[in-house]
């Protein structure tokens, strides 16, 4: 009778760490199905720019083409259908940009630790600003479909402008140069992303109906954004930005893939946001650094091959962390 009680335990126990296991692993598949497709696309691009199949000359057109049409167009017609005044999210939106406001003095207190001096500012810049419309609305898009693109695109609104600005005056008040803050705002209205998510929400609110025969070639057309922007994410990238890593980037590694995204993701399950609310935030906070943040370097100035290095080396690591981060919050059943 002992015996049989033994072996009923040991049966029992069994049964359990065998559900347990299928369990993660079938957390861990879903994560991967979220992950896995934008990893192996950077790879791809990665790879044809090694065998010469893509060029500096095609990247820079793809370049163009998506962040002036196809990743607007997609924007617009993601937003213009959405109707806002019952499904948008002021709680999520407003603790994005209280968390890139955070972000951004986490990363300024960290980056006085940083020499030269000089280098501080894209040392900020490269930790706290993510890479919202390509790696972000991506992972955002492959997580949660449909809502989760739409309450990202809206996110995007925010924190797109607030990015800018932030940005100009770091790498500004660090390189020491006359800031004409009426060029900055006159570029923040013509960028193509905040024109189209602007006339996105006046179209949305007023109740305008765009023609079906609009919205299909919209489709068609933003359907194009986000493989492109992962293939020529991939063909600019260099594995040589891992061998010549500094301290500084590796402080950006650290606070971009790990502490921000995981300070950030605390204080929002504290205060109650769980769900897709919670992943959305967690995948656009984790995004790598954003490309466009190479450009507004060496316009003002400074230090843009480190720029270039942070872009590079955090597209490789946080793509991973975000895996292990959202494998967790689906683990504790919190995204």
């Amino acid at each position: 009778m002992l015996h049989a009680e033994k072996v009923q335990r040991s049966l029992n126990a069994h049964n359990r760490i065998t559900e347990a296991a299928a369990l993660y692993l079938g957390i861990l598949s879903e994560t991967l199905i979220v992950t896995g497709p934008i990893f192996l696309i950077v790879l791809l691009g990665l790879a044809l720019r090694r065998i010469g199949f893509i060029d500096d000359h095609f990247n820079q057109i793809a370049s163009r083409l998506v962040f002036s049409i196809c990743l607007p167009v997609l924007l617009f017609t993601t937003i213009s259908q959405i109707d806002l005044e019952t499904t948008i999210n002021f709680p999520v939106f407003y603790f994005s940009l209280c968390g890139a406001i955070l972000a951004f003095g986490l990363s300024w207190v960290a980056a006085t630790f940083t020499e030269p001096r000089e280098d501080r500012g894209v040392v900020v810049q490269g930790a706290f600003r993510s890479n919202l419309g390509v790696i972000g609305l991506a992972l955002c898009a492959n997580a949660y479909g449909a809502p989760g693109l739409a309450l990202a695109s809206l996110l995007m609104a925010g924190l797109t402008v607030s990015y800018n600005i932030l940005s100009v005056f770091i790498l500004s008040f660090y390189a020491k140069t006359d800031l004409n803050w009426l060029v900055v705002f006159t570029d923040i209205l013509r960028n193509p992303l905040i024109v189209a998510i602007a006339v996105a929400f006046v179209v949305a609110f007023s109740g305008i109906r765009v023609p079906g025969i609009v919205l299909s070639a919209g489709e068609y057309i933003g359907s194009m954004a986000l493989p492109l922007a992962l293939l020529g994410t991939g063909a600019g990238m260099s594995l040589r930005a891992l061998r010549d890593s500094s301290q500084a980037t590796g402080l950006v590694i650290c606070l971009k893939a790990v502490l921000l995204p995981g300070v950030l993701v605390l204080i929002a399950i504290q205060l109650g946001f769980r769900g897709t609310d919670l992943g959305v935030l967690f995948l656009l906070f984790v995004s790598p650094t954003a490309t466009a943040s190479y450009a507004m370097v060496k316009a003002l100035g400074a230090n843009d091959s480190l720029a270039a290095n942070l872009v590079m080396t955090t597209t490789l690591v946080c793509i991973l962390s975000c895996s292990i981060g959202l494998f967790l919050l689906k683990v504790y059943g919190l995204a």
